[in-house]
């Protein structure tokens, strides 16, 4: 099975010089690809004197836009499964075999899941990662847990008809979790610590729950 690292990065160029050795000492030979969604700092420049493939793109649009440009490339060369991780150092490396393991049993689709003890998580997060994994139960029929984790392995064939994305923000990873949960697949859940940075988020609070209300209203015109 060839798999993919992929990585959407924006202003991390402090954190790649940590994680991508963390990732290589953990899962050595796997390919990483860095999605560097129009930053300000030196992201691409640092990612590709580490060795890495670089896409990059000209101005900032979103995560779920770094997260297309990733499958898509995936999609392009030839890639049985792709394995997201955040660049700013939330999404541990060290769980990265047991993302694969569940690809190698045969999952799907496998997410990072902190419901298992989301001590340490803000109030606000807290609550919107309990409505958005409950919403999206119920519209895809299946029981999700953690929708709101980037932490996830999926394989590219689940990816065939899910292009033109409707979002390129953070709905994004909710759209994708709707259209692939439609169909016939095994989900697989890895348990992983929460960790959240003092740094500023880039999630835009009041924007980022309507454009997930928006995307609610699509769900139902689609149904």
């Amino acid at each position: 099975m060839q798999i993919l690292i992929a990585i959407p990065a924006y202003n991390a160029a402090r954190h790649l010089p940590d994680l991508l050795p963390r990732i290589r000492s953990t899962v050595p030979g796997i390919p990483i690809l860095v999605v560097d969604d129009g930053s300000h700092d030196l992201t691409g420049e640092v990612a590709r004197k580490m060795n890495v493939q670089v896409i990059h793109h000209p101005v900032n649009r979103g995560k779920g836009a770094a997260l297309q440009s990733a499958y898509a490339w995936a999609l392009d060369h030839g890639y049985d499964a792709v394995i997201t991780l955040d660049a700013d150092g939330q999404h541990p490396p060290a769980y990265l075999p047991m993302f694969l393991q569940w690809l190698q049993a045969g999952a799907d689709l496998v997410i990072g899941t902190r419901f298992h003890n989301m001590k340490g998580m803000p109030l606000d997060r807290w609550i919107t990662n309990r409505l958005t994994s409950l919403v999206l139960s119920v519209f895809s029929g299946k029981r999700l847990l953690d929708t709101q984790s980037g932490y996830r392995a999926l394989r590219t064939g689940l990816l065939y008809g899910l292009f033109p994305f409707w979002t390129e923000r953070y709905d994004t990873e909710s759209e994708i979790l709707w259209k692939i949960t439609r169909r016939p697949l095994r989900i697989a859940y890895v348990p992983i610590p929460t960790v959240y940075r003092d740094e500023q988020s880039h999630i835009r609070k009041v924007r980022d729950t309507f454009r997930f209300i928006g995307l609610c209203f699509r769900f139902l015109w689609h149904a």
